[in-house]
Order: structure tokens, then sequence, then C-alpha cells
């Protein structure tokens, strides 16, 4: 069993070490340093897979409390805020639906079909029952100790005892281990796995959201701790556990007879991401008949264009839907929230005045929602699938001039898709401001502006930038590059820590704000179009 536990914790750790490796060698500046004998180095390889083992229980501990924070904590901390007792139980009720119900149901260790399941049992042939048993206990040690740490600090946080804390969190690993036992069972009496079947899955997650959320309702959480542990109960819920417990670890027979039949590659993550990714990027990207007819008034436009001005300027007036009609539905959500800030204003002036006369001091946060509102993504992804990934089959669309012209041509475009999203915030912003009875065009509002439309071009350019260094697309409409997806975080993260600033009262003003915003702005715009010029012909390619 030991040989067992340290053939999957080397198998999971090495498969994460050889996909990183494979990645890296991958990126341009970095990979060409990183030489093929890496991938037989035992010691480096042992350092990496030791260090990616304890990164992946270290973000498992971090996902587990930002879950019970986000999920569970915070709405009973609104659901009860008169007394503590109240925002305990409203804790119990939302874990109970959430992680007793929709948990044990929604998901299955035992039927889980991941990278290390399926290498070990199908090109390893491993013993499938062995395997099963020891991968139970890998999975399961892990979440009760961390769903231990995570209950009881839920708990402190919620006015509960350490007793009660205790009590819960003895509650969610006996009914994750009942859970866990009858979709093994059924699948013995009935063939079926049900969290498999998406109609049922769906409906028990709505059925647990719906139960758990109740807690906001006048007269409050329906299953109160009082009630859930209940000495009868809990007995009662124990002795349910530990059965369950006992049947998929022991008493039950028939895994190595039966569950090999369950381990398909379709039923592995990635693929069920990639196909659904697919399917979606299908639907909003492709083309339709009606759209390769556009009016005859615009084609007359077109048509003096010359070279790829000529290229790009028929390519955007055929993808009008796919890139235009994103634009239209966030400069919606602009006008939803300016008549939303209206009736604010009618409803409550006061508190309408002072949050306009304060709104262009918040300028940090605005980044958030800049990132948000681009549709420069939604182009790039436009592009590659429907015009790029042809293309690209040809040499002379490689060259360097090629792809420097239609980089600065597809810039100015997207960006100006872009302005107007950021003018029209900045127009809700003013509006708002003039119906609070704020009529000044003052500095502050100005440099708000300012860097509203700057961080349009920003986002451009920074979308833009990464599709042709690191082309992330494959032909089959799903990302393959980690690294982009990688540095786009990090710019998430630079924008959440402006919102730290702000919060924090760092930023005291707009002014430095905004000279940032510019000076990032040129200079990211410089860089890319330095590193396209240089790096493009080898990494904008199909992949």
């Amino acid at each position: 069993m030991v040989r067992t536990l340290q053939q999957i914790i080397m198998l999971k750790a090495t498969i994460v070490t050889n996909t990183f490796l494979y990645y890296l060698k991958r990126l341009w500046v970095i990979g060409k340093h990183v030489p093929d004998s890496v991938y037989g180095n035992r010691e480096l390889k042992m350092v990496l897979a030791v260090l990616f083992t304890i990164l992946g229980q270290v973000f498992s501990l971090a996902g587990k409390a930002l879950y019970i924070f986000l999920f569970a904590v915070l709405p009973a901390l609104f659901a009860g805020t008169a007394e503590s007792g109240v925002r305990f139980d409203s804790l119990v009720q939302i874990l109970f639906f959430l992680s007793c119900i929709m948990g044990p149901l929604q998901d299955s260790v035992v039927f889980k079909v991941t990278k290390e399941k399926f290498t070990a049992i199908r090109y390893m042939k491993m013993d499938v029952e062995k395997y099963t048993k020891v991968y139970l206990l890998y999975c399961y040690i892990p979440f009760a100790l961390y769903f231990l740490i995570c209950i009881m600090t839920a708990s402190w946080f919620t006015g509960g005892s350490i007793a009660d804390g205790i009590c819960l969190w003895i509650v969610i690993v006996m009914m994750r281990a009942a859970g866990e036992a009858f979709q093994v069972w059924l699948y013995d009496r009935k063939g079926i796995v049900f969290s498999r079947k998406t109609g049922w899955v769906w409906t028990i997650i709505f059925l647990s959201v719906a139960g758990a959320y109740t807690v906001f309702v006048p007269w409050g959480p329906f299953l109160t701790a009082e009630r859930l542990f209940h000495p009868a109960l809990l007995v009662l819920i124990c002795i349910v556990g530990v059965i369950s417990a006992w049947y998929i670890l022991s008493g039950y027979r028939c895994y190595r007879r039966k569950l090999h039949r369950t381990v398909e590659e379709q039923w592995l993550f990635s693929s069920i991401v990639n196909q659904s990714t697919q399917a979606a990027n299908e639907k909003s990207v492709g083309i339709r008949e009606q759209d390769l007819h556009a009016d005859s008034r615009k084609m007359a436009g077109v048509e003096k264009l010359h070279g790829y001005e000529y290229f790009n300027a028929l390519f955007f007036l055929r993808h009008r839907r796919q890139i235009l009609r994103p634009v239209y539905y966030r400069l919606a959500a602009v006008v939803g929230f300016f008549i939303a800030g209206v009736m604010f204003r009618v409803g409550m002036p006061e508190v309408a005045y002072l949050g306009a006369e304060n709104l262009p001091d918040f300028l940090p946060i605005f980044v958030f929602v800049m990132y948000m509102m681009t549709v420069a993504d939604k182009a790039c992804k436009a592009m590659f699938y429907n015009c790029d990934k042809s293309m690209l089959k040809f040499g002379f669309y490689r060259n360097p001039k090629t792809l420097l012209s239609n980089f600065r041509i597809r810039l100015v475009k997207i960006a100006g898709y872009n302005l107007v999203i950021g003018a029209a915030i900045c127009a809700a912003v003013a509006g708002f401001r003039g119906i609070c009875g704020i009529w000044n065009f003052g500095q502050n509002m100005f440099l708000f502006c300012a860097a509203v439309l700057m961080l349009s071009v920003f986002f451009t350019v920074h979308h833009l930038f990464l599709y042709y260094v690191f082309q992330p697309y494959s032909e089959e409409m799903n990302v393959k590059n980690p690294f982009f997806q990688a540095i786009n975080m990090a710019v998430y993260l630079i924008c959440f820590l402006c919102y730290e600033l702000q919060a924090n009262g760092t930023l005291t003003g707009n002014l430095p704000f905004t000279a940032g915003v510019l000076v990032v702005t040129l200079a990211y715009i410089v860089a890319a179009l330095i590193l396209v010029y240089r790096y493009a012909p080898k990494m904008f390619r199909v992949k």
C-alpha cells in the first residue's frame, strides 16, 4: 500500500513536472536555453517534483479556505448581522447544502478520471482495486485535515464554539463518505455514474444552492446548529459515514472487475474542458453565411483601400457580429449602470452626491473594469479562427514586415472599439456626477477620463502582444500555452494590487496613477512593437 501511494505521488508529480518543462522549452528567450537533456536530469526533476507536490497541497488548502470564505462565511455574516448565533446557524445551513449534499453528488474521487489515474490504470496496468483504495486515502486525508482547519476558522468568524466547529466538520466528512459510497453502490447495481449525469447533477446543484441561501429569507436559517447537532442525528450521521467509509475502502469487492470500464479518455477533465471550450468558441466566433454579405456603401469604402489595409478592413467588415456585438453588450451594460445610478440619485440623493463627488478618486478600481470590458481578447480569437489559422500556412504571411504591418492596423482598429467603451464609461461617470449636481470638470475628472482611455489602449496592446508573440490557440480552438494564461493572470494580479493600494489609501491622488498608466502604456506599445517584429515570425504559427 505504501509503495502504491509512492507511485501515485511520483506519477502525479512527474506529469506536472514534464508538462512544465515542455512549455518552458517553448517559451521565447528562455526556451532556447533549456536543453532537451533536462528531461533526463533526475536530480532537477526530483526537486521540481517535490516543489510541485508541496505547491499542490498549498493550493488545495488555499482553495478550500477561499471556497468557505467566499461562499459560506461572507454570506453567513451578511445574513446574520444581528446575533452571532444566527451567523453560525447560517454557516451551518450553507455548508450542509453545499458540502454535504452538492459536493458528494456532483463529484466523485472513485469515478474522477485524471491524467495520472488514466496513465496508471490504462498504460501501467496497476491493480485497479489497490490503486482506488490508496487514491481515496490520498485524496480524503488531506481533504479532512484542510477542512478541519478551515471549518474551525469559519466557526470562530461566525460566533461558533470549538465544539460546534468540530461537529460541523464531522458532519461534512461523514456525508462526503456517504455520497462516495452511494455513487459506488449505484454504479454496482445500475451501471450508472451519478456524477456524469448532467441533468441530475445540475438539478442537485440548483436545489442545493437554493437551500443553502434561503438563509437570506426574513425568518432566517431553518437548519440550525441545534437541530443538525442533536445527539441522535449526529450519532446517526456518524454511523452512516463510518459504514460508508468501510464500504468504499474494504466492503466493496468489485473494483478490479468493474471500475476499469469507467476510466475512459473522454472523461478526462482536460478533455471535457477542451470540448466545452471548443463548442463555445465555435459558437462565439464562427462565421455565418449572412456575415459575408456586407452593406454596399461600406464595401465601397473598403474597396478604396489597398494591401493589408484592404485585407484587414474586409475582415472587420465581415466579422461585425463577432467583434461589434460584444462592444454593444458592454455599452448596454454601461447604460444599465447609469440608469441604476439615476435611480440611486432619486432614492438616496445625499448618499449619491457623496459617491459622485468621490467617484474619480477611485480610479484604480476602474483598472478592473477596463480589464473586463476590453474586446481585444475576443477579437484575437476571431482573427485566428477565421483568418490567421489559414493564412499562417503561407510563408509570406509570417514575414516580419507583414506581421508588424498587420499588428499596427489591428491595434488601431481594436483600440478604437475599446476607446468607444472607455469613452462611454467616462460619459456615464460625468453624467452621474451631473445629475447629482456636480458640473465642474476639474483636474481629478480630467485625469480620470485620460487614465480610462489610456487603459483602453493598454489592454488592447496587451492582448494583441500576447497573441502575436505567444499565439496560444490551437486548431481545435483551445489554449495550448500556459505561459499565456500565466501572464494574463499576472496582469490581473497587478490590477488587483492597484485596487488594494487604493483601498489602503496608498494612492492619494489621480495624478501619480495617471502618469504611471501613461508611462506603462507607452513603454508597453514600444516593447510590443519590438518584440512582435523580433519574435512573432518564430512564434506566430499554427499549433
